[in-house]
C-alpha cells in the first residue's frame, strides 16, 4: 500500500543475487513518489530459478507492496510459454491480490507496444541462451530470425559490458529486415546506452530492465515518461 516514501506506490522488486546493476538501474528510473524495495533470489541452481523465486516470494509481502516485480528473464532457461503460464499462476497464488509483473511478460508487452514483428535478440552469455530466447518469442508469434550471445563466461563479469561491446553484439544481428532489437538477460546493464543504440541502429531497442520497470509503472497507473531511456520509455 502507499506509504510515506511511496505515496504513489510501493514496488517490491526481485532481482538475482549477483546482478549488481539492477538495483541502481531501477532506482535511476524511479519517479518521485514511488518506493522501490529490493529483494534477492539465488541463481545457484540455474535450472531451478522458478523454484528459488517461489521460495523467496513470501518475504516481500511484509512491506505491503502495491506491486511485485520478478526481474529475471527465465525464458533464457528454455522455458516454454505454457510452462511460464504455470509458473506465473503459482507466483500469483503465493502473493494473492497483489499485482504482479514479470520481466518475461514485460518484454512481450513492450514489443507489442512498439509494434514489433520481426526482431533480432541478444543475451549476455551463451548462444544457447539466446536461441532459447528466440524460440520463446517465436512461439508467441514474433518472427525471430537472428540471435546472438555475448559469450560472457562468468555472470559477475556481465555488469562490466560497456557501450561498444553492446553495440558490437547488436551489429552482429543487424539486418535490414529487422524492425526491432531485443535484449534479454537483466544482468547486462545498458539502460543508459539505449538512446545511443537506437540512434546508431535506427530502430527501437527493447531492453529488459527498462521494459520491466516501464510496465510496472504503467500497471500501477503511473504514466510519467521515463526520459533518457529510449522510445519505449516515452510511451504512456
Amino acid at each position: 500500500m502507499p506509504d510515506r516514501f511511496g505515496p504513489r506506490g510501493v514496488i517490491a522488486l526481485f532481482i538475482p543475487l549477483q546482478n549488481a546493476n539492477m538495483q541502481p538501474e531501477y532506482e535511476a528510473m524511479r519517479p518521485e513518489g514511488v518506493n522501490n524495495q529490493i529483494y534477492r533470489i539465488t541463481l545457484a541452481q540455474a535450472d531451478r530459478v522458478p523454484e528459488a523465486t517461489l521460495s523467496a516470494i513470501d518475504g516481500a509481502l511484509g512491506c505491503y507492496p502495491d506491486l511485485i516485480v520478478i526481474g529475471n528473464s527465465v525464458e533464457m532457461r528454455g522455458i516454454t510459454p505454457p510452462q511460464f503460464d504455470e509458473y506465473r499462476a503459482k507466483l500469483q497464488q503465493k502473493i494473492g491480490d497483489v499485482k504482479l509483473v514479470t520481466a518475461t511478460d514485460a518484454t512481450v508487452v513492450a514489443l507489442r507496444a512498439m509494434g514489433a514483428k520481426r526482431i533480432a535478440a541478444i543475451s549476455p552469455m551463451s548462444d544457447e541462451y539466446s536461441q532459447n530466447v528466440a524460440n520463446y518469442y517465436d512461439s508467441l508469434g514474433f518472427d525471430v530470425p537472428y540471435n546472438a550471445g555475448l559469450q560472457v563466461a562468468r555472470p559477475q563479469d556481465i555488469i562490466n559490458i560497456g557501450y561498444e561491446e553492446a553495440l558490437a553484439a547488436f551489429r552482429k544481428i543487424d539486418h535490414d529486415d529487422v524492425d526491432t532489437f531485443l535484449h534479454v538477460g537483466a544482468a547486462l546493464g545498458i539502460i543508459d546506452h539505449i538512446e545511443a543504440l537506437e540512434k546508431e541502429l535506427g530502430r527501437p531497442v527493447i531492453t529488459v530492465n527498462i521494459s520491466t520497470y516501464w510496465h510496472a509503472l504503467r500497471t500501477l497507473g503511473i504514466k510519467d515518461p521515463l526520459r533518457g531511456y529510449g522510445q519505449l520509455a516515452q510511451k504512456t
